[in-house]
């Protein structure tokens, strides 16, 4: 007679099919393709990663500069407005490079840019009638809170200001002493 192997449970002691059952309280593995992805990215060179920092800027190329201590200097390449923008005057009209400094700089100006027109777009409907066509310069500090609030943060800022608007104009303060007053005068009179 032989031995049993194994913990002597054979084939019947785990639940479900197959091998490649994971416990209980552990967590899945991300699935094969995006840990591919996420091994190429690994393998890539750090200019790749650079580069696509700064494609909202037209970013097509990064130059590298190396010495003996390690990377010396990295500037992109942007078209020439956005060159011009960071102040670089030699530059040809396909373009030119520009120092990272600069490209973080000018990427926060496009995404102010960015961030001022989806504001301006939401003028139609968050402000009152008289003030839909304003410019950004000529809106107060609260219109251009009101317009930067997400969708989901204007929906609850709007809940909360009707919400407090409609109790005042529901309180019958007004009316009541002129209610009670009348029934007052109808018993005096009897």
């Amino acid at each position: 007679m032989e031995a049993p192997r194994g913990n002597g449970r054979g084939r019947g002691g785990r639940r479900g099919r197959g091998g490649n059952s994971v416990p209980r309280g552990q967590a899945q593995p991300a699935p094969l393709a995006a840990q591919m992805r996420q091994v190429l990215r690994l393998e890539e060179p750090k200019e790749m990663a650079v580069l696509r920092r700064f494609k909202d800027l037209g970013a097509t190329r990064i130059q590298s500069v190396y010495g003996l201590t390690g990377l010396l200097e990295q500037e992109v390449f942007v078209p020439y407005e956005v060159a011009v923008a960071a102040g670089y005057n030699d530059v040809s009209p396909r373009g030119g490079y520009i120092s990272l400094v600069d490209a973080d700089q000018e990427l926060m100006v496009l995404e102010n840019r960015q961030k001022q027109e989806r504001a301006l777009a939401r003028r139609e409907t968050r402000l009152p009638e008289a003030r839909r066509r304003a410019s950004w310069g000529t809106l107060s500090p609260e219109e251009r809170r009101i317009l930067l609030l997400s969708q989901k943060e204007f929906d609850s800022f709007r809940a909360s200001q009707s919400g407090g608007n409609a109790a005042p104009r529901a309180a019958p303060a007004p009316q009541a002493p002129a209610a009670q007053a009348a029934p007052q005068e109808e018993e005096a009179a009897t």
